[in-house]
């Protein structure tokens, strides 16, 4: 049975271009339709949540209907032949009550880097085959291409997310272990990746299970168990120097997590030191 037209998605234009001369396009009361970009060869410039950013290849740009749109291409000249260096992009526009409700429900950043996904790409060129077609009825065919193009988009986008926040969390782990022993802060350790505090504890809680806080805990703990240990300072420098500025609540959190109070656990288990 065919879909009613209202539930259909439709692709309003489809195709891959490449710019040899200057070119600039600006949608000021915003764009009427669904907009992908994916950024094949060379660089332009694009309207991203309000400003102009540099777009290189591999990079994908998303606008939602009513979302303001701009783009300047300037193709290069080759130094060395003097020839045009080309610009190219893949572009394609829909719409369709399918894709409002498929954005409402998802939603997408306006910029990802989602580098040259085959899957993707291959959908992509399946498109604008099928809207090339003078003859022929359909209207289903790429209701379901555009469909699995958006689908297909969206797990790609989420997987490369996924990877990117794997790879903050891990910097992140990085620096509190190289910096647990300073009076260092939630906003210190997120500012090292130049990301928001709610972000970065989002990200960490999601590849380690546990928050900012409670794993420089871990290493300050850590590192003030091996001053108990095997060192002959006070106690009281060991918390210092493992980053706790209150001997009291270093002494209550050592107790929680070893069992035993700092003078007990050095006596109990601590390196006998002598001097001859």
């Amino acid at each position: 049975m065919t879909k009613s037209v209202e539930c259909q998605s439709s692709v309003l234009y489809a195709n891959y271009f490449t710019h040899l001369l200057p070119h600039s396009v600006n949608y000021r009361d915003g764009l009427s339709f669904y907009l992908f970009r994916l950024q094949a060869e060379g660089t332009c410039r694009a309207l991203v949540d309000g400003k102009y950013e540099t777009i290189i290849p591999g990079d994908l740009l998303v606008y939602p209907p009513d979302q303001r749109y701009g783009l300047i291409v300037e193709p290069r000249c080759d130094p060395a032949s003097g020839d045009t260096l080309p610009v190219g992009d893949y572009f394609l526009a829909g719409s369709g009550e399918w894709m409002d409700s498929w954005w409402k429900n998802k939603g997408m950043p306006t910029k990802t880097s989602i580098g040259f996904d085959d899957t993707l790409l291959t959908l992509w060129k399946h498109i604008i085959s099928e809207k090339k077609k003078v003859m022929g009825n359909h209207e289903e065919i790429m209701d379901y291409l555009l469909r699995a193009f958006c689908l297909t988009l969206e797990q790609t986008i989420q997987t490369k997310q996924r990877a990117k926040g794997a790879d903050i969390a891990y910097k992140l782990k990085q620096f509190i272990e190289n910096h647990a022993h300073e009076p260092i802060s939630l906003e210190a350790i997120s500012a090292s990746v130049s990301l928001s505090v709610s972000r970065c504890s989002h990200l960490f809680k999601a590849a380690f299970g546990k928050s900012l806080f409670a794993y420089c805990i871990d290493v300050r703990l850590k590192l003030a168990q091996q001053q108990v240990l095997y060192s002959s300072i006070a106690l009281e420098q060991a918390a210092e120097k493992s980053g706790f500025q209150s001997y009291p609540h270093f002494c209550r959190l050592f107790r929680e997590r070893f069992g035993h109070s700092p003078t007990e656990y050095r006596r109990k288990f601590g390196f006998e030191f002598n001097p001859y």
